[in-house]
């Protein structure tokens, strides 16, 4: 009775505000992408998508063991290369058939000013800041596909404004017209006038199923997080 216990935390000096637009295949019964957006045990947010191959049942259940897999792993305190390893295991054990599933992962301290993108397989992410847009693309291979998975990370400082976008193949792959698919995305990030990350995520859609004559032609999913400094 006479202990009193105290937690003291850090105040973040950022905020991350987030929009989501999913789409399934057009016929298809359910979506095989899985996304996510959670705060994990050390104070960071992460968002993640993972898109395993195909659509519907089978390929959204591989999704969902990656996803839930890395929310249970990073939460409980292992390190990123760690998880994404028992994630491919468990893909390769889990199905007899060749399977896999990408990850994209965005993990933002915004205490520090500082996000990781953790990419197996993944799209690019593309960052727009001001008017400008980059583009961090992936080289790696998808989680079930090899024993020995390699990962690309990237570490990068956030500033206020900063608009982060995370998208699965079914968005890149949507538009014809270009050889270079990716850049279809950067074109209108670039022409884009909002900054609301839900209007963001919902043109983004919009514009991926109209490039199929208003039929979705695979999964489609797209995360966008816009940083904020706090007053």
């Amino acid at each position: 009775k006479n202990t009193c216990e105290y937690t003291y935390i850090s105040e973040d000096k950022y905020m991350l505000i987030t929009g989501i637009a999913t789409a399934k295949k057009e016929d298809s019964i359910v979506s095989g992408d899985v996304t996510s957006q959670i705060r994990l045990e050390d104070g960071k947010y992460m968002l993640a998508i993972s898109d395993a191959m195909g659509s519907g049942a089978d390929s959204r259940r591989n999704s969902k063991i990656a996803i839930s897999m890395l929310e249970r792993l990073l939460g409980t305190g292992f390190n990123k290369e760690t998880s994404i390893n028992l994630i491919n295991s468990a893909i390769l054990n889990a199905n007899k058939e060749d399977m896999y599933a990408t990850l994209d992962i965005g993990i933002f301290d915004l205490y520090g000013g500082k996000m990781e993108l953790i990419k197996s397989g993944a799209c690019p992410t593309y960052v727009k800041r001001n008017h400008n847009v980059s583009v961090i693309k992936s080289t790696s291979l998808p989680a079930g596909i090899v024993n020995d998975i390699k990962v690309d990370a990237y570490d990068k400082e956030i500033e206020d404004g900063d608009i982060i976008i995370l998208c699965s193949d079914g968005i890149i792959e949507s538009n014809n017209e270009y050889s270079n698919k990716e850049l279809w995305i950067k074109y209108l990030l670039e022409d884009i006038q909002t900054d609301s990350p839900e209007r963001i995520a919902d043109i983004i859609l919009k514009e991926a199923i109209d490039n199929n004559i208003g039929k979705a032609k695979d999964d489609m999913s797209v995360i966008v997080g816009k940083i904020v400094k706090k007053k």
